[in-house]
C-alpha cells in the first residue's frame, strides 16, 4: 500500500487470490502463500501413507489424479517441487541458503529458528537415497532439536499446541535412531553424546509427557486434531526397545484417544484454530488427514537395530528394578503406578550418566569421604517429582538443580574434611574470606615464606599427610546441555593418575589444589550463573546472603561437633550436648536449617525459573512468606535428615538434633533404657516436631497460592516436593556422605560415584 508506483500485475494477483478464496467460502481472508497445491497434497498424502494407509484404501480415480499431478511436477522439476506448480531449487542450494550457525531457518531474516521446520528438514534428509551424504546437516538439526527441547520443552512458533512439535520430534528422532542403528549414516560424524544421551532423553521425556497429559475423556487439550497428534506421537515411541514395562498402558492410552476421535468423527471437518502465521488459523484438510491417520496407525512391530537396543544395557534394568522397589515404599511414590515410577527412573538414567561425568567440575575427589549413594538418587528426585506433580518446567532447569544438589553433597564433605582439617585453628580468617567472597570482595592475601596464602596451605593432603597431587582445572560457568561436564575426570585438569593419587594418598608431581580456589568456584557457580545475573538485584542480593549464611553455618556446625564429645557425660552410646550454646529451637531454625543448603538452593531455584530478569516477587508480603516457607522447609528437612542418621551421627560424633538436652526432659529414667530404646524415644519426639514444621509449611504455602502466579507456584511446589522427598529418603535410608575413619583402614575410598 506504500509503494511509490503502482504494480498492476501485483494487483491482478491479489484479486485472483481473493476470488479463488471467495469460491471456497473465505470472506476477505488471504492465505500467506498461494497457490500451495503441491504443498497441501503432498502434506496430506504423507500424513496418510506414513500412518499405514496404502493405495487400496482410496478410490483409484482419486489416487490417479493426485499421482499424475505429483508425478508430472516431480519429473518436470527433476525431483524437487515447492508450494505450487513452479520450479524449486535443488537440495544443496536450499541447504546452503537456509543453513544458519546452529540450525536451519524457515525464511531469510528469521529471528528465531523453528523446531517443526528443522524436524521436516531432518526427516527429508533421512529419506534421501544417500542419507550418509548429509550426516553433518542432520546432526546440526538433531542438536538444535534436543537443545531446544532441553531449554523450553519444545513449543513451536508455527503452532499453538506443543503436542505438534512433540509429534514431529518423536517421529524424526525415531527415524534418525533407525538409520544410525542400520549404519546408514556417516557414523564418525554422529556425536556419541547425541546418540547415547540427548536423543534418548528427549524421546523418553516426550513419551512421559504425552502419556501424562491425556485427559479423563481420552483427549489431549479437548481438541480433536491435538488428540490425533498425541496418538501419532505414541505410536512410534512405543516401539522403543527399552520400554516394554509400559507398552500395555501406552497402547491403552492410544486407544482411549482413538475412542475420543471416533466419538467426535462428525466434527473432523470443523478444524480447530491451531496454526500460526500472521494470524491463527485452521485447516480442514489437515484436521481430517491427522484424524484419519491417528485412527489408522498402530504400534510398529518391525525389528529395532541391535545398536539401538544396546543404548540401555541389561544391567541398567536390574538397577532400575532395585531402585523401583525402594522408591515404591517412599512417599509420594508409594501409591504411584509401577510403570510411571519405572519410566521416571529410565529417564533419570541419562542424567545420572551426565552427572557422573560432571562430578569433578568443582570439587576434587576427597580422601576421607565416601558418597557413592547420593549420585544414584539425585536425578530421580527431580525427574520423579516433576512427573508426579506434572510440573511444566524445562529439562535444563532440572539439570541445573541436579548439579546444585550434587555440589551440595560435595561441599558438605569438603567442608567437614579438607576445610576443617586445615582451618580449625584459623576459623576467623576462613569466615572473613567467605564473607568477602559472597559480598563480591574477596580479600587478597599475601603469600608467606612457605608459599602459602595467608597461612592457608597450598597443598591439600591425603589422610596420611602426603599431598594429593591434584590439579583442579575446573572453569566457572555452567553447561548449556546435560553432559558438558567432565568425562572420567580427565577433561578438568585432573588425570586418571591424579584421581588414583587421591585414592592412595600418593603424590604424582602434579600441581596442588587450593582450598580458596575450590570455594570460589563453588560460590561462583551459583552467584555468577547466567540466570542469576539476569535476575533482579534484590533476588541476587538474597542469594548472596543465603550462600554466605550457608557456608558460615558449616563452620559453626563443625565447631559444635568438635565440642559435642567434650561436653557429653558419656563416651559411648547416645550423646547429650551438656552445654549447648543455644536452645534446640533456636539452633534448628538457624544454624541447622542453614546448614542444609535448602535456603540458598531455594533462592537459586527462583532465579532459574524467572523469565528474562522479571521479578517473581510482587510485594513485601510475598517475599516474607517465601522466606518463611523456605526456612520451615529447611528445618523440616534437617529434622528428617537427623531422624534417619542418628546411628551414623552417633558413630561419627556428629551433632544431631537428638543430642540436645531438651530430648531428655521427658525421659527422666533414661538411665534405665538401652541405647536402642533411648534412640527410638528421641527419634519419635523428633518426628513429631518435624510434622509440626510440616503443618507450618503447609499454612504458608496456602497463603502463597493465593498471591503467586500459578506457573511460579507450580514450580515452587516442585522444589518443596523434592526437598521433602530427601527427608523421606533419609527416613528410609541414610544417603549422606559418610566420613571414612582412618583407623578402619578405609582411606582409599573417595568421591567416585
Amino acid at each position: 500500500m506504500n509503494a511509490s508506483t503502482w504494480d498492476d500485475e501485483a494487483e491482478a494477483y491479489l484479486r485472483m487470490v481473493f476470488e479463488e478464496q471467495a469460491n471456497v467460502g473465505q470472506k476477505g481472508g488471504f492465505p500467506s502463500a498461494f497457490p500451495s497445491t503441491i504443498f497441501e497434497i503432498s502434506w496430506v498424502l504423507d500424513i496418510l501413507l506414513e500412518s499405514g494407509f496404502d493405495r487400496e484404501d482410496f478410490l483409484l480415480a482419486d489416487i490417479r489424479k493426485l499421482t499424475v499431478l505429483l508425478e508430472t511436477n516431480l519429473k518436470g522439476q527433476k525431483g524437487i517441487v515447492g508450494f505450487g506448480m513452479i520450479s524449486a531449487p535443488h537440495v544443496e542450494p536450499m541447504l546452503k541458503a537456509f543453513e544458519a550457525d546452529s540450525s536451519f531457518i524457515t525464511y531469510r531474516g528469521e529471528r528465531n529458528a523453528s523446531s517443526s521446520a528443522n524436524c521436516n528438514i531432518l526427516s527429508c534428509l533421512l529419506r534421501t537415497a544417500e542419507p550418509a551424504k548429509y550426516t553433518k546437516e542432520m546432526v546440526k538439526c538433531a542438536n538444535f532439536l534436543s537443545k531446544n527441547w532441553m531449554a523450553n520443552n519444545g513449543p513451536d512458533k508455527w503452532h499453538t499446541s506443543v503436542q505438534y512439535p512433540m509429534m514431529l520430534v518423536a517421529q524424526t528422532f525415531m527415524l534418525f535412531l533407525k538409520r544410525w542403528g542400520e549404519k546408514g549414516l556417516d557414523m564418525d560424524a554422529v556425536p556419541a553424546k547425541l546418540i547415547h544421551q540427548d536423543i534418548p532423553r528427549t524421546l523418553l521425556d516426550i513419551l512421559a509427557r504425552t502419556m501424562r497429559l491425556q485427559q479423563a475423556d481420552g483427549s489431549w487439550e479437548s481438541k480433536r486434531e491435538v488428540t490425533a497428534y498425541a496418538i501419532l506421537t505414541l505410536a512410534p515411541l512405543l516401539s522403543l526397545p527399552w520400554i516394554d514395562f509400559l507398552k500395555p498402558e501406552g497402547i491403552a492410552c492410544m486407544y482411549r484417544g482413538k475412542a475420543y476421535l471416533e466419538d467426535n468423527r462428525h466434527l473432523w471437518r470443523q478444524a480447530e484454530i491451531l496454526w500460526i502465521e500472521k494470524t491463527a488459523y485452521s485447516s480442514s484438510n489437515l484436521s481430517q488427514a491427522y484424524c484419519l491417520a491417528a485412527s489408522k496407525i498402530v504400534v510398529a512391530t518391525s525389528l529395532i537395530p541391535q545398536k539401538v537396543v544396546e543404548l540401555f544395557p541389561a544391567q541398567l534394568s536390574k538397577k532400575m528394578a532395585k531402585m523401583s522397589g525402594f522408591f515404591s515404599h517412599v512417599i509420594p511414590f508409594s501409591h504411584a503406578p509401577k510403570w510411571k515410577l519405572q519410566l521416571s527412573l529410565l529417564q533419570s538414567a541419562q542424567y545420572a550418566t551426565a552427572l557422573k561425568e560432571a562430578r569433578y567440575r568443582i570439587f576434587p575427589p576427597i580422601a576421607k569421604a565416601s558418597d557413592e549413594k547420593y549420585q544414584e538418587y539425585i536425578p530421580f528426585t527431580w525427574i520423579g517429582c516433576r512427573d508426579y506433580l506434572s510440573t511444566p518446567i524445562s529439562a535444563e532447569s532440572l539439570w541445573e538443580m541436579m548439579l546444585v544438589s550434587m555440589f551440595n553433597f560435595q561441599v558438605d564433605a569438603y567442608m567437614e574434611t579438607v576445610v576443617w582439617d586445615y582451618y580449625r585453628d584459623r576459623l576467623p580468617a576462613l569466615k572473613a574470606f567467605i564473607q568477602g567472597l559472597c559480598s563480591g570482595n574477596p580479600q587478597q592475601r599475601k603469600r608467606s615464606r612457605e608459599g602459602d596464602i595467608g597461612g592457608i596451605p597450598k597443598k591439600v593432603l591425603g589422610p596420611n599427610g602426603v599431598h594429593n597431587g591434584l590439579s583442579n582445572g575446573t572453569s566457572n560457568g555452567t553447561s548449556n546441555g546435560v553432559s558438558n561436564g567432565v568425562t572420567n575426570g580427565a577433561s578438568n585438569g585432573m588425570s586418571n593418575k591424579g584421581i588414583n593419587a587421591a585414592l592412595n594418598g600418593k603424590a604424582n608431581g602434579a600441581s596442588n589444589t587450593n582450598v580458596e580456589e575450590i570455594l570460589t568456584r563453588f560460590v561462583n557457580h551459583a552467584l555468577q550463573h547466567p540466570k542469576v545475573l539476569q535476575s533482579p538485584p534484590a533476588l541476587r542480593a538474597w542469594l548472596a546472603h543465603e550462600m554466605q549464611t550457608f557456608l558460615l553455618a558449616h563452620i559453626t556446625h563443625m565447631e559444635d561437633c568438635a565440642e559435642l564429645p567434650e561436653s557429653s557425660d558419656t563416651l559411648s552410646g547416645p550423646l547429650t550436648w551438656g552445654k549447648p550454646r543455644t536452645t534446640f529451637f533456636n539452633w534448628v531454625r538457624t544454624t541447622s536449617a542453614d546448614h542444609t543448603s535448602c535456603p540458598y538452593s531455594f533462592v537459586f531455584f527462583l532465579c532459574l525459573i524467572g523469565e528474562s530478569g522479571r521479578n517473581l516477587i510482587a510485594n513485601m508480603h510475598q517475599r516474607y512468606a517465601l522466606e518463611d516457607a523456605c526456612h520451615h522447609l529447611a528445618t523440616m528437612c534437617r529434622q528428617y535428615n537427623d531422624f534417619g542418621s542418628v546411628v551414623r551421627d552417633q558413630d561419627e560424633k556428629n551433632l544431631n538434633s537428638v543430642n540436645f538436652p531438651e530430648f531428655d526432659t521427658c525421659a527422666q529414667k533414661s538411665e534405665e533404657l538401652s541405647t536402642k530404646e533411648l534412640n527410638e524415644l528421641r527419634k519419635r519426639d523428633l518426628l513429631l516436631i518435624a510434622e509440626y514444621e510440616r503443618r507450618c509449611l503447609n499454612r504458608v504455602v496456602g497463603e502463597l497460592e493465593e498471591t503467586l502466579e500459578r506457573n511460579v507456584m507450580e514450580k515452587l511446589k516442585l522444589f518443596i516436593q523434592v526437598t521433602d522427598l530427601y527427608g523421606q529418603i533419609y527416613v528410609a535410608r541414610d544417603i549422606g556422605v559418610r566420613r571414612v575413619e582412618e583407623s578402619r583402614g578405609a582411606q582409599v575410598k573417595a568421591i567416585m560415584a
